[in-house]
């Protein structure tokens, strides 16, 4: 997502054989006007709000081997501890919001109750960039 609010997803090559991607749910942040290669919401700059971004779902038992199999780089990565999880979830939810310095509340507002060990914040920007994770 840019600061202009426009943003996009960018797709991977075609995969060699279909059907062994793994398996995933992405979902835009707030709606907005469809454009020619993407969706343009309102810009990040001066957010008054935190805004969420982007929301994925991942099958929980598939993330360990997929990340694996397709190659995936550790560096800089959004580690989550599934012990965190109780056993019963298949799912996880993670997701990405825009939060202003000077209204976090509206982040915890709109995501209640997400423990700080699934919760990291980029705030060297403005927005802050945070990005949580939680059972499904």
């Amino acid at each position: 997502m840019h600061h202009s609010g426009e943003s996009h997803f960018r797709y991977e090559e075609k995969v060699a054989k279909p059907g062994e991607e793994p398996p995933v749910a992405l979902i835009m942040g707030e709606a907005g006007t469809p454009i020619k290669n993407g969706i343009r919401s309102a810009s990040l700059c001066g957010l008054g709000r935190a805004v969420g971004i982007c929301t994925a779902i991942f099958s929980i038992v598939s993330l360990s081997q997929d990340f694996r199999k397709f190659k995936r780089s550790a560096v800089e990565c959004f580690t989550i501890d599934t012990e965190l999880f109780s056993k019963d979830n298949k799912a996880v939810e993670v997701g990405v919001w825009a939060v202003p310095a000077r209204n976090e509340v509206s982040f915890e507002f709109n995501n209640p109750n997400i423990p700080e060990d699934l919760l990291y914040k980029v705030a060297q920007c403005e927005p802050q960039i945070w990005i949580y994770a939680r059972p499904f």
